[in-house]
């Protein structure tokens, strides 16, 4: 049962009967001394500030700092400061610690300890050095496959919330800024400010009546914004949205969600991953999408069905990505591996002896097909930029060794080794003939070098 806070003074003379704040606080939320803290971030300075909370008319903010912690000296640390005197600062900031104190999972943000004074709060949270999901999908940091793994694991902390505890709680500020990320990219759901405890986890679900809305626009559920009515589900919406933006890779509404939820959600997706989603995945992604942003609560899944169709997707992509032994693109990829699925180093080699070609075009020179390139003399392709300044001798070795590398047959081809000494003699002979060519005139090619990499090329 979770506890009553009416509040947290008390002196160090204070007898257990006059405390006014559950004993057991103190026993799993340590108590700071304003001193401790400012000495933690060199009296709050700026440099130590890791973003600034808005609507706070004193100073306040966010920032790193260093206390001693479970026998660690400089362990790292966030204070969240919390300005002014207004009563509904106060009861947010009594709910967090209530909460913090007793829900413990892997996946929810820990709170260290708290300071309270008259015109000023600290709350002390174990400090996430990745920062927040948003800020890793505005600058496009995240592979599909990391997005999912960390959809899951705020899946599970949102299922912690809803069902891993005596009394559900909701959440109500599910968005990316409140996801988390610690050192090994772990999420952590944060700021339990505004959440609510609803029934005992076993009754019967009942909506519960809220005196006003809160949250962020554009992940908030319409019961909440409409009827002032909120249950887990609207916590499920919030998390839909999520995954949406986690697609986008940013806050993707112009106007509303709606004009949003109508544009074919493909057309969306984030440059960054664009060709790495699994169709497979992408299916399975969508459809969970689709049932958390559900108009009626009722209709949507709950967290435990989303984590579950979470972790398949995951699957599904894992298994497409195994399956998907080409892993290289088409262009560069020698024939064995995509015709018979089968690769050595010298799969590489062929690759590489196209990045030759190109080196020489200067531009990815494929208009149709490698057969239609390769049937053209290579030195009607040469890039303009260097146009006469290939000497012929070097001109005859770095062809022979591109013949080489894009042979058909793999045992066929050099080594790498042999590749490299080769390109150090091509290279040689260059800078031979760049000494003797004392006049500084172009090079003339005369020669018609068709590569050609089809069987018995």
């Amino acid at each position: 049962m979770f506890l009553k806070c009416v509040g947290f003074h008390r002196s160090k003379h204070t007898s257990s009967s006059e405390r006014k704040y559950p004993t057991i606080i103190e026993e799993l939320c340590r108590q700071f001394s304003l001193a401790d803290l400012r000495k933690s971030t060199n009296n709050f300075d700026d440099r130590h500030i890791i973003c600034y909370r808005r609507g706070c008319y004193l100073p306040g903010g966010v920032y790193k700092g260093s206390l001693e912690h479970n026998g660690v000296n400089d362990y790292a640390v966030a204070l969240k400061r919390i300005c002014g005197t207004q009563n509904q600062r106060v009861i947010e900031f009594k709910k967090e610690i209530e909460l913090l104190c007793q829900l413990h999972h892997p996946n929810l943000i820990s709170l260290i300890g708290f300071y309270e004074g008259e015109n000023e709060r600290i709350l002390v949270y174990d400090y996430m050095s990745n920062g927040s999901l948003d800020r890793k999908l505005e600058r496009g940091e995240l592979s599909w496959k990391k997005r999912v793994e960390i959809c899951i694991g705020a899946a599970r902390g949102l299922h912690y919330l809803h069902a891993g505890a005596k009394r559900t709680i909701i959440h109500r500020n599910i968005k990316p800024s409140n996801i988390l990320l610690d050192a090994n990219m772990e999420p952590k759901l944060s700021d339990f400010s505004v959440s609510v405890q609803g029934q005992h986890f076993m009754s019967k679900p009942k909506p519960i009546k809220v005196d006003s809305a809160a949250g962020t626009i554009g992940y908030m559920a319409m019961e909440q914004l409409v009827n002032l009515t909120i249950t887990d589900k609207t916590d499920v919406y919030s998390f839909g949205m999520v995954l949406l933006e986690v697609v986008c890779g940013r806050k993707y509404m112009e106007s509303t969600e709606w004009e949003f939820l109508g544009w074919p959600a493909e057309e969306k997706v984030d440059p960054n991953i664009k060709g790495k989603i699994a169709p497979e995945c992408w299916r399975v992604f969508t459809d969970i999408v689709q049932g958390c942003v559900k108009y009626e609560a009722d209709e949507r899944p709950t967290m435990g069905e989303v984590e579950v169709q979470l972790e398949y997707a995951l699957w599904l992509q894992e298994q497409a990505d195994i399956t998907n032994i080409h892993g290289g693109t088409i262009g560069y990829m020698a024939m064995e591996q995509l015709v018979n699925l089968t690769i050595t180093d010298k799969t590489d080699v062929y690759s590489f002896g196209m990045v030759l070609l190109e080196v020489v075009c200067g531009r990815k020179y494929m208009e149709s097909t490698e057969w239609e390139f390769l049937g053209w003399p290579a030195e009607e392709k040469v890039d303009p930029n260097i146009k006469g300044k290939i000497a012929p001798e070097c001109w005859r070795v770095f062809t022979d060794i591109v013949q080489g590398c894009v042979k058909y047959e793999a045992d066929e081809r050099p080594t790498m080794g042999e590749v490299e000494v080769q390109l150090e003699y091509a290279l040689w002979l260059q800078e031979q003939a760049d000494i003797t060519n004392i006049h500084g005139g172009d090079y003339v090619l005369l020669s018609k070098t068709i590569i050609n990499l089809k069987p018995g090329g």
